[in-house]
């Protein structure tokens, strides 16, 4: 089984407090279990409500163990960076684990991608080896 994890994946975290869960969307590239890509989520504070803030993410895969940490453009007001650790499915299309902001407050996440892109990322490798794409 292919452990790449690059394309969308659909997301939600969960604040250990009164606010609720948050969906979020990521696109990812992994550069042989180096990961990088981009989140984009509701700013929970914006007026009106409904902007979206955007944040980059770094970070690495090894075997089933994923952590990255998410940085946000700070001209959204948002500087913290949040780091998550967590763990991939045996199908490669779920990451679950903790987010957590050091010193200020953690919760669980859940990341998951529909099934045909683990196949899609393992054939466009496969091309990539045999020199065809």
């Amino acid at each position: 089984m292919t452990r790449d994890l690059s394309g969308k994946w659909s997301g939600i975290f969960n604040y250990p407090h009164t606010n609720p869960p948050t969906a979020f969307e990521a696109d990812i590239a992994d550069l042989g279990g180096s990961i990088v890509g981009t989140i984009h989520e509701p700013d929970l504070y914006s007026v009106p409500p409904g902007a979206l803030i955007a944040a980059a993410i770094d970070g690495h895969r090894d075997g089933a163990q994923v952590r990255f940490s998410k940085f946000y453009d700070d001209s959204d007001g948002y500087a913290d960076m949040v780091v998550y650790a967590g763990v991939l499915s045996d199908d490669g299309c779920e990451i679950s684990g903790r987010w957590d902001i050091p010193g200020v407050w953690s919760g669980s996440f859940l990341m998951i991608r529909p099934m045909a892109e683990p196949v899609a990322a393992e054939e466009a490798a496969e091309a990539t080896r045999n020199g065809s794409a």
